[in-house]
């Protein structure tokens, strides 16, 4: 019985460690069998980044100007054109005193910005109209349109329609007759108008009778 004995405690730990390396490779081997069995994950759709958002952000606001400038060309391609082709509508320019040629339906005058004070709930336009033809003309009518000026830098089609929209028109009789070779003075207001409601003006002549010397 004391042999037996002696035996097995010489054998436990023999088969204690046995144990604890068997113990060791089932847990390697199931730690292995988990791994193996989780599935694939599937890759998430990739984002665009900060930089191609900003890209695209940047493309869409040259694109926007690119339009801008073209409907501002053809405007102003517009107005080239007509200037070319005709004067009988001229710009008055406040800020200078030179003469600019005008049309009218019976001849050709010239029109020199004089002065322009402010009058009542207005201002009193000051013009000089030079006659360079030998045939004078008995009396005239002006039809002048005034509005603040537009920013065509800032051109779109709304605000191009509010600002037309804001022009104001009237026409003006004179009895006086324009005399042949010379510069002749005539006066005009326009009301209302604030000073910063002058910055565009245009101006048109018609002529009715001419006067000529008979032989």
């Amino acid at each position: 019985m004391k042999e037996l004995r002696a035996f097995i405690i010489r054998v436990s730990p023999i088969i204690s460690l046995a144990v604890l390396i068997t113990l060791a490779c089932l847990s390697s081997g199931a730690n292995g069998q988990t791994k193996m069995a989780q599935p694939k994950s599937s890759k998430t759709p990739v984002q665009p980044s900060e930089e191609l958002t900003q890209l695209r952000a940047e493309i869409s606001r040259l694109q926007e100007r690119v339009t801008k400038l073209e409907n501002r060309l053809a405007f102003q391609e517009y107005l080239l054109k007509g200037k070319q082709e005709k004067h009988d509508q001229i710009y008055l320019d406040l800020t200078e005193h030179a003469f600019q040629r005008l049309d009218t339906n019976s001849g050709t005058v010239l029109v020199s910005f004089e002065d322009a004070t402010p009058y009542l709930n207005g201002y009193k336009i000051h013009l000089t109209i030079g006659n360079p033809s030998s045939m004078g003309y008995a009396g005239y009518k002006l039809k002048v349109r005034w509005a603040k000026t537009y920013d065509y830098n800032k051109y779109t089609e709304t605000s191009y329609a509010e600002w037309d929209k804001s022009i104001q028109e009237k026409e003006i009789s004179f009895t006086e007759k324009l005399e042949p070779g010379v510069w002749n003075p005539a006066e005009f207001i326009l009301s209302p108008a604030a000073a910063d409601q002058l910055g565009y003006i245009t101006l048109t002549i018609t002529t009715n009778t001419v006067s000529l010397h008979t032989k």
